[in-house]
């Protein structure tokens, strides 16, 4: 019998979400050159999108990783995976970091620029600037995790309270009898089918929220603006495509399977995250894909959400990027100590993007500002522009390094079904 990933997967291109969030992103980007002022009425579609988003994307998260945990065979197993997840997490987000900076050292896309830390207004950058020292503190980050009440972190979308109530609550079901946890396990899958079927519906509006999301940029910053840092834009996209392909390659490679073929496999999901500017809105899809695909539901459920938090790739090369970038742009010279230094001080306040608005701001002004002063915190008003069409590179970068994280973490547990996922990246019908 054919599997239902397999069987979607076959259907005619130009049937598929990815070909029309495509053709409705073209179509926004030229509503947005046509007419600026319209495009810039359309942000409340996305905004309305992404709420939706998020109020379904949380009891997803809850369901999947209560499922999870109950369904483990030990406690001892949830350690090992967490435990072998945070190491992967901070080697790979460190190769990240060195890549985003070698990228923005060797590339130089500021040389030139000449540009002055007098002519910029502080008051562009004051919101990111009042509370980095308190955002980029691990514990703070940590703290934070904790929720004051149960419902607030559902209306918000807060993947990493999400996990911390859903972890708690399994480790009091886990010692309930056999029979009370499968009963339980019924009902929770049960619930979770219905909440993808719901997914799998609003979903379809993907498009319509495509199309906002590039009207909206196109409208507020204008292709000047995108043009004037082509040069940072190309160097993120180079730093983010040689990330992809050598080093998450390199990791696919050792697995055992192809990037090339992974990627074309979670196509719909990256193209929505890019179109849409936010990795959680295919928080939902790109968890249910894996878990079809072989990947052990325990898995899924521990390290994609703690991945959004702690493992974003993306966001790593962008924030190392662009220290370098400020550099040139303002011609301040840094010896390869203080590069050292910039890629030991990110590896800390890196992990403060998780679930801060802003965050890509907050982060950057606060690693500035544990240099003392070597690079103003006000040169990242420069960034301002341009940090629509960076955010979307960031974010589809985060979501291939989840997905892979996930995949990775599996393989090593040996909870991933090596055959079924091959025949589903491969599209090759399993009997």
């Amino acid at each position: 019998m054919n599997h239902p990933l397999i069987q979607n997967s076959k259907r005619k291109w130009y049937f598929s979400l990815w070909f029309f969030v495509l053709i409705f992103m073209c179509g926004g980007i030229t509503f947005g050159i046509i007419s600026p002022e319209l495009g810039k009425q359309s942000k409340p579609i996305i905004d309305a999108f992404i709420h939706v988003i998020k109020i379904l994307v949380g009891p997803i998260i809850f369901f999947t990783v209560l499922s999870g945990v109950i369904g483990m065979g030990s406690l001892k197993q949830l350690g090992t995976i967490g435990a072998k997840s945070f190491l992967y997490f901070e080697v790979i987000s460190s190769l990240a970091l060195i890549i985003g900076l070698s990228f923005g050292h060797f590339v130089h896309p500021g040389t030139g620029l000449n540009l002055s830390v007098a002519s910029i207004d502080p008051s562009l950058v004051a919101k990111y600037t009042q509370n980095e020292a308190e955002a980029t503190s691990f514990l703070h980050i940590m703290l934070s995790a904790i929720p004051s009440n149960l419902w607030d972190p559902f209306l918000t979308g807060n993947t990493l309270q999400i996990l911390f109530i859903a972890i708690c609550l399994g480790f009091a079901l886990f010692y309930l009898a056999q029979r009370w946890r499968e009963q339980i396990m019924h009902s929770l899958h049960a619930i979770q089918g219905w909440l993808f079927k719901i997914l799998s519906l609003v979903m379809w509006f993907s498009p319509i929220a495509a199309f906002a999301a590039m009207a909206f940029m196109l409208g507020e910053f204008g292709i000047a603006v995108i043009w004037h840092m082509l040069g940072l834009v190309a160097t993120m996209i180079g730093a983010c495509i040689f990330f992809i392909l050598v080093i998450l390659g390199t990791v696919a490679k050792i697995a055992g399977f192809s990037i090339f073929q992974f990627l074309n496999f979670i196509k719909d999901e990256i193209i929505l995250v890019f179109a849409t500017s936010s990795s959680e809105s295919a928080l939902g899809p790109i968890m249910q894909k894996l878990k079809n695909s072989g990947v052990d539901e325990s898995v899924v459920g521990v390290v994609v959400p703690a991945g959004y938090s702690f493992n974003l790739d993306g966001t790593n090369i962008y924030l190392s990027l662009v220290i370098a970038f400020l550099c040139q742009a303002f011609n301040i010279h840094l010896s390869l100590q203080e590069y050292i230094t910039i890629i030991l001080v990110l590896m800390a306040t890196s992990k403060g993007a998780a679930g801060v608005s802003g965050s890509g701001f907050i982060v950057l002004a606060g690693t500035l500002a544990a240099m003392h002063g070597k690079i103003p915190v006000v040169t990242i008003a420069i960034l301002l522009g341009i940090d629509k069409i960076m955010s979307e590179l960031r974010s589809s970068t985060n979501l291939v390094g989840n997905s892979m994280a996930a995949v990775i973490v599996a393989r090593m547990e040996r909870q991933l079904d090596l055959k079924k996922f091959k025949a589903c990246l491969s599209n090759k019908v399993e009997k």
